[in-house]
């Protein structure tokens, strides 16, 4: 793709890996996709529109916590931008509080967004006629989540992250601040 070459990324089922794939390229290619909006098109465009199961991943609604549909697909493409943010952080205008709070919301339900297997299902069912979307809320906390320490590059430069077992840290501002909190 860097080198103007057409690609065309195919998963069997489309949903999952193509998700996480394209839109990780997308983000190391083009620095809009680093920013506050930039990240929320991204999100809506290769999650929500192209029809990413949230319901049948996060089990919103789903009786059966033993389902074999349940999987943290979204939320490890959380922890995938989490990494690249970690190896290069003046280069996203959002802060880690941004991700935190995205990966939170998931389950939340709160919001329509991540309601539903498809944008179909989201009309059908009128969600955003009876919730919010999460963008709506983010952009009225803006300056929560804006990163001091952003410097915007040109289009063009792309960041490659590191990507040895070694360069893998646990995000443990999601994953172990529970387990930090005393009782």
């Amino acid at each position: 793709i860097e080198s103007g070459q057409a690609v065309v990324v195919h998963c069997s089922d489309g949903w999952d890996r193509t998700a996480q794939i394209c839109a990780l390229a997308e983000m190391m290619l083009d620095p809009f996709y680093r920013t506050l909006e930039g990240f929320g098109i991204l999100v809506e465009k290769h999650w929500c529109s192209f029809g990413h199961k949230f319901h049948d991943r996060c089990g919103h609604g789903d009786a059966n916590p033993s389902s074999v549909e349940r999987s943290p697909i979204f939320l490890q493409f959380l922890d995938c931008v989490w990494q690249y943010k970690c190896q290069f952080p003046t280069i996203f205008e959002f802060n880690k509080e941004y991700l935190l709070t995205l990966a939170d919301e998931l389950n939340s339900c709160k919001y329509g967004t991540f309601l539903f297997n498809s944008e179909f299902d989201r009309e059908f069912y009128r969600v955003f006629k009876k919730t919010v979307s999460i963008w709506e809320d983010i952009e009225m906390k803006r300056d929560e989540f804006v990163d001091p320490i952003f410097k915007a590059v040109e289009t063009g430069e792309v960041f490659y992250p590191e990507i040895s077992s070694r360069n893998i840290k646990l995000w443990e501002e999601f994953y172990c601040r529970r387990a930090n909190k005393r009782v």
